[in-house]
Order: structure tokens, then C-alpha cells, then sequence
């Protein structure tokens, strides 16, 4: 595709983009086809999604058939963060490793990423489509971001299913179930209680259900040797969860994810109260995880300490970037200024 033929589609995108404010969930869920485009990528470059809406005979309800507005911002947040890093190299400065990248939301040829609840995937087809070594996209229901990955011509994208799983500390099996890590997740889940109104917590598995660091195994194994990926990604996975989901989440990011060496970024949309109550529940079960992070408004996210170039999209200012990073042991997150700070 020429350089004039992206630029004319991403016209059209934007036309698009607009047109569909007024409809549910303020993004396109009908058009067969979607497109993103940015500088970042290549003038060449243009990432083609098909979906199947409610008005398709393909249609699944649920999620994973159709976009998410939050995806468009994780991809623009990726390409000009990628972008300010590329730009950084070019003055002459020492190059910027993936993990250092990373840390700053951009992706380098030596890039290992994960994308969590793909639906379409893409979020990882940008990072795939800006260089990355490789790219693992995954969903509980792969189908589309399988599709969508093989059109796309990107050798580095790789989709696998992946189920999120509960921690076997918190889950009471093995010999962790009594750590410290076991005891800091009781008192979370008692001021959670507290806090949300909810009774107690969490459907108990069955014990032939993978833990985190289980279903996270094989996925680890399939990425260059072995080894933790640089980035994490999600976009519109936290919205009207209860605190179950919320955990098996947050532990399965903290089973993929390498103390030092690996960023998570998930784009989160205020859409109501709901939504709020799964955010109390996603950074409760992060602390107990061992992670810690901020939430930081998707309008004042900065790259290298300055302003993102890009222009954004719409309904940006109803959009958190929430960052983690995996420490050694649980951290002493303080949830109730996470999300004052949120507000």
C-alpha cells in the first residue's frame, strides 16, 4: 500500500472514529473492516482489523469479536512513545535498551511483548508492526486475533489461548498458600470486603485447575528463550469485573512478569461506578501480587518527561494508563491514594 493510500484510510478511520461517539461504547462495533495507521509504523504501514459486530453471522457475544475503544490509545501511546525513543537514538545518545524502552512504553527490535485479552489484538499487532523481536497475542478466545494476525503479514506476531488463573498462594495450594504474600492477600481481601460491600470473595477452583504460574508456563516457553517479556500489555480489561477475575488477572501478569526487566501497561475507561468497584479490586490484588504502579490520566502521560505528540483521540480524558512494575516481594500499594489520585 502506498504512502497516500494509508494516509487517505486513516482519513476515513477518523471520519469514522468521530462518527461513532454517539454510538454504545463510543467506537465503531458494526464496520466489518477497522484500520490504524501512525507515523511510527511506516507511511506504508496500515494495520487492518476484521470484526464481526452484532450484525454479523460471526458475531460471539462478548468481547473479543469486535474493537474497544481503549486499544486505539494503547496503540497510539505505544507508536509515540516508540517514536521519542527512535528520535533519542538518532541524536547520537547511547541506545536504549528493551527493558529502558520498556519503562518509557516504547518498543526496539530486541522487544518481547505480551498482549492479555486481545480480542482483536491490536495492541499487539502495533507492537508487532513497530519492530518488536516478538510479539505473543493472547485471549481466552483466540479466533480473531488469529485472523486478524495472519492478515496482517507479521512474522513476529504470534496468537495463543490463555485463560487467567489464580495464584496458588491465594488459592490455599502448595507451600506458599502460608507466606507472607498468603497473609498480606487475607487482610486485602478483608478491607476489600469492607470496602466494596461484597461478602466474601472468590468461587474456589477445583483443584486440577491450572494456577497462574501454570498457564502462564507454556506461554513463557514459547518466547525467545524462555525468558519474561519486556511488555505487558491490556486495553479495556478491567471494566465490570468482580474481584475473581480481577485476581486471576493481576496474577497471571505477575506470573509473566520479571522483577527489573518487564513494564505493564493497561488502558482503563471510566464508564461508571461498576467500573470503579473492578479497579478497587484490580490494585487490592496487585499489592497482594507484588505489584505496584499508578494510574495516570491518558491525556498526561508523558515520554522521556515531555508531552506525547500524537493528538489523541476522542473521550482520551475519560482514559487511565495504569503502569505496573513487579517487585521482590508484595508492595505496600496504598489503593485508597491510587485511586484518589485516579478521581
Amino acid at each position: 500500500m502506498t504512502a497516500p493510500d494509508v494516509a487517505a484510510a486513516a482519513a476515513v478511520a477518523a471520519q469514522l472514529e468521530n462518527a461513532a461517539l454517539s454510538k454504545i461504547h463510543g467506537c465503531d462495533q458494526r464496520s466489518p473492516e477497522l484500520t490504524f495507521a501512525h507515523d511510527a509504523l511506516g507511511t506504508d504501514v496500515l494495520i487492518r482489523l476484521r470484526q464481526d459486530g452484532s450484525n454479523s453471522a460471526a458475531f460471539v457475544p462478548g468481547t473479543s469479536t469486535v474493537i474497544w475503544p481503549c486499544a486505539y490509545t494503547l496503540g497510539d501511546f505505544l507508536c509515540d512513545a516508540t517514536a521519542a525513543v527512535r528520535e533519542m537514538n538518532d541524536t547520537g545518545a547511547k541506545g536504549v535498551g528493551a527493558s529502558e524502552a520498556a519503562a518509557m512504553g516504547a518498543v526496539t527490535s530486541d522487544t518481547v511483548a505480551v498482549e492479555l485479552g486481545a480480542g482483536l489484538g491490536l495492541g499487539g499487532l502495533v507492537a508487532a508492526g513497530l519492530g518488536a523481536r516478538h510479539v505473543a497475542i493472547t485471549d481466552a478466545t483466540p479466533e480473531a486475533a488469529r485472523r486478524n494476525a495472519a492478515a496482517s503479514g507479521f512474522a513476529n506476531a504470534h496468537v495463543s489461548e490463555l485463560f487467567w488463573r489464580r495464584a496458588a498462594w491465594r488459592r490455599g495450594k502448595g507451600a506458599g498458600a502460608a507466606t507472607a504474600a498468603g497473609a498480606v492477600s487475607a487482610a486485602a481481601d478483608a478491607a476489600d470486603n469492607a470496602s466494596s460491600g461484597e461478602e466474601s470473595g472468590v468461587d474456589e477452583e477445583d483443584d486440577d485447575v491450572p494456577t497462574a504460574d501454570e498457564a502462564a508456563a507454556a506461554l513463557l516457553a514459547s518466547l525467545p528463550g524462555g525468558e519474561h517479556p519486556h511488555l505487558i500489555l491490556g486495553s479495556d480489561i478491567c471494566y465490570s469485573q468482580g474481584r475473581g477475575e480481577m485476581q486471576m488477572l493481576v496474577d497471571t501478569i505477575a506470573a509473566l512478569a520479571e522483577p527489573g526487566k518487564t513494564t505493564v501497561y493497561v488502558v482503563f475507561e471510566d464508564r461508571g461506578d461498576c467500573c470503579w468497584a473492578t479497579l478497587h479490586h484490580f490494585w487490592t490484588a496487585a499489592e497482594a501480587a507484588g505489584l505496584a504502579g499508578d494510574p495516570t490520566p491518558v491525556e498526561e502521560l508523558l515520554v522521556r518527561g515531555t508531552a506525547r505528540a500524537g493528538v489523541g483521540r476522542a473521550n482520551d480524558a475519560e482514559r487511565l494508563m495504569l503502569r505496573l512494575t513487579k517487585v521482590a516481594a508484595p508492595a505496600a500499594l496504598n489503593v485508597s491514594t491510587c485511586e484518589g489520585r485516579a478521581s
